[in-house]
């Protein structure tokens, strides 16, 4: 892929920028050493783009220690590449000869003209049409003719871009999900004039990143922020459906556990929603609500919520901040109890001696086959066995049943409509999707309820 040996990261020093920087460094690396031994050949170079230059810092630090870790679990590969290296021994000159030669290969810039002699040009910045269009439009005028530009956008159209830019079919979405390191699968949306080259390009790409590529049509949202982000405003009138007889810290917590447990999943959907961050959330909706022409996608709770400061999302560091929960070490120790106070005393403590006995009382337990995530998701007969706990939960009494099969019928018929109206091509691709980039063991048509 001589694409690869030229590449551009905009927006490198945010997250989602940060964790693509090294899912392309780590594939270059590895390309550059399969050829020459080690990497530092001088064919490949990366160059990383953010406006806040103080980023770059922690980006380095981040990449290096990365790069180390890798190269420590394959030193077998590595030892395999550098044969014919006589000056590399020992695995320790080995480990440290991959690291400088990957880390030798970047260059630090502020400015999007530096993507200038980029082949292949990842951008991940703000959610914005605006600021997207004015920075590709820029970026055509400074790279070559022959460019491909990957935009990891979860939700504005491909197409709104290419044609407001003039990029001629050269523009393909690459949506990785958070973080890019860890999580195995990209969305890639083609728009109407998207070369079919760009698209071969970008499965060639999912292939030398390691990752599992679903295709979806470019309608805004695509396959996963469409069923996402459809949940969680669902998730909002079932919140607003409980507070009608439980207060504000209940309602929550009531919400979280039968997402979480009933539905064995390794998040509830108020984790989840902090874990993206309710002003993404709010961002997302507003795109959709656009381009979709849907009123629908507006809420007034999520409105309520950012409006007292209630916003989640993580630092730098990948520490989750306090929104609906709030968290200790990354997990859940409290629930969000009245917005409107001093911000230290807005949380009840989930772990407060019979706070909520109550309110699992009325959930009751889930029914006979359950297991948590974290135990399902390790266990070899899981698809058996989580057939048979579908099964059950259809039959079952009690209120956290009856909500979990609200929540499974939602879901399905939110699938049903990804492929009726052309955003996915089979029910697959949208259980695929939610699968690998949100972990859930089962596909939205595996409920027979």
């Amino acid at each position: 892929m001589e694409q690869l040996k030229s590449v551009a990261v905009l927006g490198a020093g945010g997250k989602m920028g940060s964790g693509i920087a090294w899912v392309a460094l780590r594939a270059m690396a590895e390309a550059d050493a399969r050829a020459h031994g080690i990497p530092g050949s001088g064919e490949y170079a990366l160059t990383l783009i953010d406006a806040d230059s103080a980023a770059f810092r922690r980006l380095r630090e981040y990449l290096r220690g990365q790069l180390v870790k890798a190269a420590e679990k394959g030193i077998n590969d590595l030892r395999l590449w550098a044969k014919d290296r006589a000056d590399l021994i020992e695995n320790r000159e080995i480990i440290d000869a991959y690291v400088e030669g990957a880390m030798g290969m970047i260059r630090f810039a502020s400015g999007a003209s530096e993507a200038k002699g980029a082949r292949l040009v990842f951008e991940a910045i703000f959610e914005d049409l605006g600021i997207k269009r004015a920075v590709y439009s820029h970026l055509k005028s400074v790279c070559g003719p022959d460019t491909v530009f990957l935009t990891n956008t979860s939700s504005i159209p491909i197409g709104l871009l290419d044609e407001s830019a003039g990029l001629d079919g050269r523009i393909l979405g690459f949506h990785f999900y958070n973080p890019p390191a860890v999580q195995k699968l990209v969305e890639m949306i083609s728009g109407k004039r998207t070369r079919p080259e760009v698209v071969a390009l970008g499965r060639e790409l999912g292939k030398a990143f390691g990752k599992t590529v679903v295709p979806s049509n470019d309608v805004a949202g695509f396959i996963g922020n469409g069923h996402f982000i459809r949940e969680l405003l669902f998730a909002m009138s079932k919140y607003r459906e409980l507070r009608r007889e439980w207060s504000e810290p209940e309602a929550w917590y009531l919400l979280d556990k039968v997402t979480r447990e009933f539905l064995v999943r390794p998040m509830g959907l108020a984790q989840l929603m902090d874990y993206v961050g309710l002003d993404v959330f709010k961002m997302i909706t507003r795109v959709m609500r656009e381009y979709l022409a849907d009123p629908a996608f507006a809420d007034e709770t999520l409105d309520r919520l950012l409006a007292e400061g209630i916003r989640g999302g993580q630092l730098g560091s990948g520490e989750q901040k306090d929104g609906v929960l709030r968290y200790q070490k990354n997990k859940p120790a409290a629930v969000l109890a009245n917005a409107a106070l001093p911000e230290g005393n807005r949380y009840v403590s989930l772990a407060e001696p019979g706070r909520f006995a109550k309110a699992d009382t009325w959930l009751g337990a889930p029914p006979e086959g359950h297991a948590l995530w974290s135990a399902m998701s390790k266990d070899p007969a899981r698809a058996t066995k989580l057939e048979t706990y579908l099964a059950a939960l259809a039959q079952a009494e009690g209120n956290g049943a009856r909500l979990a099969r609200e929540f499974l019928t939602h879901s399905r018929a939110v699938g049903q409509g990804l492929v009726r109206d052309g955003v996915a091509a089979t029910p697959e691709d949208v259980g695929s999707v939610l699968k690998h980039g949100f972990f859930h063991l089962y596909a939205p048509s595996d409920w027979n309820g």
